[in-house]
């Protein structure tokens, strides 16, 4: 995966940082995500060390309980930040991915979501994150990505299961949506890892990584 340059903050842009904080969460008492976050064990005060995007938060929410759980647990244990990006501005090749894992040097992770899918609903956004959390190194490798696809389509079986109106949304209402439909249908075909395997973006690939065998032990 490619690196990041990491960019010390001046002590003017902690008190910047600090009030755009203070705003925030005053913005999101309002819109009720502080009484949701209150009755799990995640503040929303922690969650928003790594996201300030009101629909990424909704997805957090999402994932405090059920199979997303372990991928939200290691976002904030580092924390990850987790933001939408005009992915042409990483890298023009880059312009069609829908999320991006990015380790700097210094093993900061940042979670680029392509801005194309910042209407998407909450649920396929949480699947979608869910899948970038494991990758949490500098190294990936084929049987990494199988079961990074998998869980995702795991996790959106399972949030589409508690909400059957997303069952309803027709094919192009949403291109996430339709990337989510694909993989639970490719899941229950068991051709899921067919399907990543032959991916041209992969070619290449070694056919595992270090350290991913024991957080795959951790979930």
């Amino acid at each position: 995966m490619p690196t990041a340059p990491v960019f010390s903050v001046s002590p003017l842009s902690r008190i910047q940082v600090a009030c755009s904080l203070l705003i925030f969460l005053s913005l999101a008492v309002s819109d009720g995500l502080a009484p949701a976050f209150s009755q799990t064990r995640y503040s929303l005060t922690a969650l928003l060390h790594c996201t300030r995007e009101d629909s990424i938060l909704k997805a957090f929410q999402l994932m405090t309980e059920g199979p997303a759980e372990p991928s939200l647990r290691q976002i904030v244990s580092k924390p990850v930040r987790v933001v939408f990006k005009d992915m042409r501005l990483l890298n023009k090749s880059l312009k069609n991915y829908d999320a991006l894992s990015w380790m700097s040097n210094q093993g900061d992770q940042v979670i680029f979501v392509n801005e194309k899918h910042r209407q998407a609903p909450p649920e396929a956004l949480a699947a979608l994150i869910a899948h970038e959390a494991l990758h949490d190194d500098a190294e990936n490798s084929l049987s990494e990505e199988v079961e990074s696809w998998r869980f995702e389509a795991t996790v959106w079986m399972a949030l589409k299961a508690k909400n059957p109106a997303l069952a309803q949304l027709a094919e192009g209402t949403h291109p996430l949506v339709d990337r989510e439909n694909r993989l639970e249908k490719e899941l229950k075909a068991g051709t899921l890892e067919a399907f990543v395997r032959s991916s041209p973006g992969y070619k290449g690939l070694p056919e595992t990584s270090p350290g991913f065998g024991e957080r795959k032990a951790m979930r």
